[in-house]
């Protein structure tokens, strides 16, 4: 029972960082909603590891008499047995530190739909931003945690079986003031004799009232996202093409800022940096461009910009808030490569551009 109320206290709080709209606690929440999640599925992992624990030596047994004696009625154990038992790759996964891995065995053996892992995935990697960096994604922080509190209470219930011995109670066991509010009390102490009523579903119907009124709708948070996120893309390409020295076209200043951030990216890749007065450096320089002129293609000949409004419309009519989040970051993916290569282009354009006027201020 302690640890079930560890990750109830965790939702719970989240919730009270919830009535807040102000980026610092909508990031709080957004922890402490994955970390009760990863609780959850690493304890769902455990369950099943020690299920195949117990199942894979009985399994192993009446194969061996099945291989002895091929007219054994034991077809019928060995499969109901194989249910419990995971496959070596599924064993090792379950064991490891991965998130990713976990999601996996949890789909394979029916805990998790492939929606709902892909949306824990593409949270957890939020919250980890979060948590490393600091503020980001502030646009969709808010609506995201709450559609991933949602799904917490669902997957309360379902993740019963995420402890060895179900949720008991110890004499040694200890509660939080937060923890004692989903607890039938008798003074001080936890009145033992109503413990029963104290079930998974009870306590997910229990925090789901707590999450506060009016949080922004997911999909259509996401799409307007998406749409300042391609906004952002196509000024940087203006300022591009309204400030480029060289009267490049569209089609020329496409295939320049393609070609700088490819070419960046071969020289961070094989480690090359210095200054350009550096007569190493440019020899260097020099044979990362003869070799990856070669090679190089562009990849976009036209920004699909077209294509990129429609599936942000697409993620506004998305019916499954789980879905709009994978689409949502599908088409962030998509864009990512121009973004850097516009962004990237238009910060050296700026930094020219601002060398020029203190040239000609005299600095």
């Amino acid at each position: 029972m302690q640890e079930l109320l560890t990750v109830v206290e965790q939702l719970d709080r989240a919730s009270t960082e919830l009535l807040t709209d102000h980026p610092i606690n909508n990031r709080l929440a957004l922890i402490l909603i994955d970390n009760a999640n990863e609780l959850m599925i690493h304890g769902q992992c455990t369950s099943h590891l020690e299920g195949d624990s117990l199942h894979f030596p009985m399994l192993k047994a009446f194969q061996s008499i099945l291989e002895r004696d091929p007219a054994a009625d034991v077809v019928a154990q060995i499969n109901a047995l194989a249910n419990h038992v995971l496959t070596p790759r599924q064993r090792s996964k379950a064991r490891g530190k991965w998130l990713d891995g976990k999601l996996k065995v949890l789909v394979d053996k029916g805990d998790l739909t492939t929606c709902e892992r892909q949306f824990i995935a593409i949270a957890h990697e939020y919250r980890n931003e979060l948590y490393h960096v600091g503020l980001a994604r502030e646009d969709i922080v808010r609506a995201v945690a709450g559609q991933y509190f949602l799904l917490a209470c669902d997957l309360l219930p379902r993740m019963r079986n995420s402890f060895s011995w179900g949720d008991t109670i110890s004499s040694g066991d200890t509660y939080t003031d937060i923890a004692k509010r989903y607890l039938p009390m008798r003074g001080d102490d936890v009145d033992l004799s109503r413990l029963s009523g104290v079930t998974r579903e009870r306590l997910a119907e229990e925090l789901r009232v707590k999450l506060p009124a009016g949080l922004p709708n997911l999909a259509e948070t996401l799409s307007i996202s998406a749409r300042s996120w391609m906004e952002k893309v196509m000024s940087n390409f203006r300022f591009l093409m309204e400030n480029n020295p060289f009267g490049l076209d569209k089609g020329e200043m496409l295939e320049t800022a393609q070609w700088q951030l490819d070419l960046s990216k071969e020289l961070e890749r094989r480690d090359i940096d210095g200054l350009w007065v550096d007569p190493n450096y440019r020899q260097n320089f020099a044979e990362v461009v003869t070799e990856l002129e070669r090679t190089w293609k562009q990849r976009y000949v036209s920004i699909p910009e077209d294509s990129w409004r429609r599936r942000a419309t697409s993620i506004s009519q998305e019916m499954n808030p789980l879905i709009s989040l994978d689409k949502y970051q599908s088409l962030r993916n998509d864009m990512s490569y121009l973004e850097e290569a516009f962004e990237t282009a238009s910060e050296d354009l700026d930094r020219w551009i601002q060398h020029q006027v203190d040239i000609a201020r005299g600095k």
